[in-house]
């Protein structure tokens, strides 16, 4: 993996939480690098899988198939991404209870 990909994808997730608060920016950093390595994996296995397919199909009897590896490995880190984002979006998103700020103004 080439490392100015890497750093560009991390900056490209610190920038989505950028209204996070520092420490837990900085505690999470892990994860936040984590997930920027599992993104470029899924891209670039979305790519290999264009070309060759998720499927292998028999050239003469359609209905004998073989999933290749490929599809198990796209299904492995979409999961994985899946998990570290949603830890990520629990701990650095910030909540915001608008409906509690128009009361605010009758206080």
């Amino acid at each position: 993996m080439q490392n100015q990909e890497l750093a560009e994808e991390i900056q490209r997730l610190k920038t989505e939480f950028a209204s996070a608060d520092e420490y837990k920016l900085k505690v999470l950093e892990a994860l936040i690098e984590q997930a920027a390595h599992e993104r470029i994996y899924l891209r670039r296995l979305n790519e290999q899988a264009i070309i060759t397919g998720l499927v292998k199909i028999h050239p003469t009897n359609p209905s004998k198939q073989q999933t290749l590896p490929i599809s198990n490995e796209i299904a492995k880190h979409s999961a994985s991404l899946t998990n570290i984002m949603d830890k990520l979006m629990k701990h650095l998103a910030v909540q915001s209870d608008d409906d509690d700020e128009e009361l605010n103004d009758y206080e």
